[in-house]
């Protein structure tokens, strides 16, 4: 059963997945229908990683994205010293300390980063992590003058990866699809991907070919988690995935003459996290987000606040948009949330208020704010009803 549940997921996410899965399918069909390619191909796929990687360093700098800074950093890191020991070490770049010690530190610090989210790179406590990563390079560097490897030499199904570099990829790659799995993130399924295709690079580092395709493929992969995850911030509430409270006001403009606004409010939204957590608390909010939808799945909804959603009725008066709110609201409070198979499941109330255009009013805020100071005044006496405003 749990395992037919997870599958079942993994169906649903596809959408979330679509776009890194095609750039991997794509990057696996070009290796293996093209390789080995020619030498001005290659020299061309090259340069456009690096300006690629340039033009996109920027970008997350401008945005302050501390996560896929470091990322990005670890990738062109791995791709540079790899493409600087073929060049030095030439057919024996693979037994070379240095070698060794990059693939043995690569899936780890891709692991660290991806686990330990830290979110804007213009900040103090990231000093520490830059200079992290420069005190292993270093060590690895100083030692491997001295001849000696962080890793072991002992070869992994390909001469391009080692035992201890084996075991990272297979940590790395393993706990990042169980995570995407989980979430069905599409910064998840993005990063997944990344991953999967920075160990195809190094697997396949012999061939100038394979090096290149798949390091550029995670770069585009990486390009992708950071562009969806900026757009689904800005247009799209991450947790019920509703449209945001930007989302709203950039579609002020394009409501009808005539509409009603309806707020739902979570009754003790507040307790709710100091009971449960902020993760349960999050179940619940999507539990309740799927419950309205099941009523309303023609209309805009917006997650505005953590525990407020606003519903635009189109082309309906204040007393349609009251039965409707009603509906939603009883449907709710006579409702079981099962938020784990392993506990009871909880009784959650909302409270609701509907307002609607005037033509007095001058916008849609005037509207929202009607229905607001409505809905907060009712809730001073009484929770788990809907009113007018």
């Amino acid at each position: 059963m749990f395992i037919l549940r997870q599958f079942t997921k993994i169906i649903s996410s596809g959408k979330n997945m679509l776009v890194p899965s095609l750039i991997f399918a794509f990057s696996l069909l070009i290796f293996y229908g093209y390789n080995p390619f020619s030498e001005n191909f290659c020299l061309s796929t090259h340069t456009f990683i690096y300006l690629l990687s340039f033009g996109s360093f920027i970008a997350l700098l401008y945005f302050n994205r501390g996560t896929t800074v470091f990322l990005f950093l670890i990738v062109i890191l791995n791709y540079t010293l790899i493409n600087l020991f073929k060049h030095i070490y030439g057919s024996e770049y693979t037994t070379s300390p240095f070698y060794i010690s990059l693939c043995s530190l690569v899936p780890f610090n891709l692991l660290f980063f991806y686990f330990i989210h830290p979110k804007n790179f213009l900040s103090k406590s990231n000093i520490s992590f830059l200079l992290g990563i420069l005190i292993q390079f270093s060590i690895a560097e100083l030692l491997g003058k001295n001849q000696i490897a962080l890793g072991i030499n002992l070869q992994f199904m390909t001469s391009s990866v080692n035992i201890i570099s084996a075991i990272g990829f297979t940590i790395l790659i393993t706990a990042t699809f169980i995570n995407a799995v989980r979430s069905g993130s599409i910064m998840d399924f993005n990063l997944f991907f990344a991953f999967l295709c920075i160990f195809l690079s190094v697997y396949y580092s012999d061939t100038a070919s394979g090096l290149s395709v798949f390091s550029l493929a995670s770069v585009l992969c990486l390009i992708s988690a950071f562009t969806q995850k900026i757009y689904s911030e800005t247009y799209k509430d991450p947790i019920t995935e509703l449209n945001s409270r930007n989302s709203y006001i950039i579609d002020t403009k394009k409501f009808p003459l005539k509409y009603s606004i309806g707020i739902i409010i979570i009754d003790d939204y507040d307790k709710l996290g100091n009971n449960f957590g902020k993760r349960i608390r999050n179940t619940l909010t999507k539990l309740i987000c799927k419950q309205i939808l099941t009523f309303e799945k023609e209309e805009n909804i917006y997650r505005y606040n953590p525990d407020e959603f606003i519903i635009v009725f189109r082309d309906a008066d204040k007393k349609e948009g009251f039965q409707r709110l009603e509906d939603i609201r009883r449907s709710i409070a006579s409702a079981q949330f099962q938020y784990s198979h392993k506990r009871k499941p909880l009784k959650l109330t909302i409270s609701a208020c509907i307002s609607e255009k005037k033509r007095s009013d001058s916008s849609s805020y005037e509207v929202l704010q009607r229905a607001d100071k409505a809905l907060q005044k009712t809730r001073l006496f009484s929770h788990n009803v809907t009113s007018q405003a």
